[in-house]
């Protein structure tokens, strides 16, 4: 796609899908997914002076869509919006909120109630592996069914959300894998949070970086589960990476256990000048290759 056609979209996004607060009750009438349950929560932020103007969206799955929109100050956010009634995704959530020492003796009532505790659990989630020096995209704030976070876009062009690597490979397969390797562990050790869903499917490639997104699922490292969900992520990842690029993946039994020693020496972790986390003075990927 050449940069013409890139401004072209842009300006059509732009030009047909503008909404400020005066009139973001006509979202219900050109979006299904802005309920009169969403529109309110909507209302609430651009009050809260979070959004500014609303456009249109940029990605859509099973159990939300995400949004371009503008804040304040001219800085593009995205809005992931929460269904409020799918049965698919209540079906398949309540695996990753049982068991979650965040939500233990909450009480949920109704759909949309689990909608908020999700929508409030990737939030958590997001801050967590932002902190521990992962790059996802940095959470905002959140309210009801409406997550604002920072827009990921495609080489820094406005409105463009940066592609799945699945759609756009990295240029070097062998340092992309690494990268994705160490946010595992940052996000484990560091984080001590699992994604629980990791795969091509929600990693995107900025044209100058990785970034992993969708972090509803994740679960914390003394989840019950917690280990059984890291292996998942290591499998998907090495899947991926060794049969679409041909590349030598670790030994996804071998990597899970080499993490789950280090995470028990967490308190003695620290960074070296390539964002490795040193544990007893080693990087992970030096422990693998001696296991090698």
């Amino acid at each position: 796609m050449g940069n013409h056609d890139i401004d072209r979209i842009v300006r059509e996004r732009m030009e047909s899908r503008r909404f400020r607060l005066k009139d973001i009750d006509q979202l219900k009438t050109v979006d299904d997914v802005f309920d009169q349950y969403t529109i309110d929560a909507l209302r609430e932020l651009m009050n809260r002076r979070v959004i500014d103007e609303v456009y249109g969206p940029v990605a859509q799955g099973k159990e939300a869509k995400v949004i371009w929109a503008k804040a304040p100050d001219g800085t593009d956010i995205a809005l992931k919006i929460f269904y409020t009634s799918t049965a698919q995704f209540i079906r398949g959530r309540y695996k990753y909120l049982l068991g979650d020492p965040r939500f233990t003796g909450v009480r949920i009532t109704n759909t949309r109630k689990l909608i908020e505790y999700w929508c409030r659990k990737e939030f958590s989630n997001l801050g967590d592996a932002y902190n521990a020096g992962v790059r996802v995209p940095k959470p905002i704030t959140f309210n009801r069914n409406i997550l604002v976070m920072e827009f990921i876009s495609y080489k820094g062009i406005s409105g463009i959300p940066a592609p799945l690597i699945k759609d756009e490979p990295p240029e070097n397969p062998a340092a992309a894998y690494l990268t994705i390797i160490k946010y595992v562990e940052r996000a484990f050790i560091l984080g001590k949070i699992i994604h629980a869903d990791l795969s091509e499917f929600n990693i995107v490639n900025t044209g100058n970086e990785l970034v992993i997104i969708d972090w509803g699922s994740a679960v914390k490292a003394n989840h019950p589960n917690a280990t059984e969900f890291l292996l998942r992520d290591i499998e998907n990842v090495n899947r991926y990476f060794s049969r679409e690029f041909r590349i030598e993946v670790f030994n996804s039994k071998v990597l899970l256990n080499t993490l789950l020693r280090r995470y028990e020496h967490r308190d003695k972790a620290m960074s070296d000048d390539d964002d490795w986390l040193l544990i007893n003075g080693k990087r992970l990927i030096d422990e693998l290759s001696a296991n090698n």
